[in-house]
């Protein structure tokens, strides 16, 4: 094999290792915004089926992630505040998760 040739397979091999890392990378950071947004959502409809006096915010709130491509892992109702942990899967990638908080402000409590 000539030096030309050596030389261009090495750097098609490096090329080819640099743009699997940048999708590896592109695919946790994707999981990672997908996870927040149905955290966030997941605690907005879990915070707004309390202060409808719904009797399951917590169920309201796994709804919410199921529907946004996420699993609630945890849901706790604090006073007037629903907090949400989710989960989204990222395969080849470990899960992403995200936790999120919503309620009324300060001046809006009852």
């Amino acid at each position: 094999m000539s030096t030309g040739a050596a030389s261009m397979l090495a750097w098609t091999g490096s090329a080819t290792a640099v743009v699997a890392g940048l999708t590896l990378l592109g695919t946790g950071v994707l999981a990672q915004s997908r996870a927040a947004t149905a955290a966030d959502l997941a605690a907005l409809a879990g915070a707004d089926a309390l202060a409808a006096a719904h009797g399951s915010s917590c169920e309201v709130a796994a709804e919410a992630a199921d529907r946004n491509g996420a699993v609630l892992t945890a849901c706790e109702q604090r006073d007037w505040d629903v907090l949400v942990t989710v989960k989204v899967e990222s395969a080849p990638l470990p899960p992403a998760s995200a936790r999120a908080r919503a309620g009324p402000g300060p001046a809006d409590l009852p």
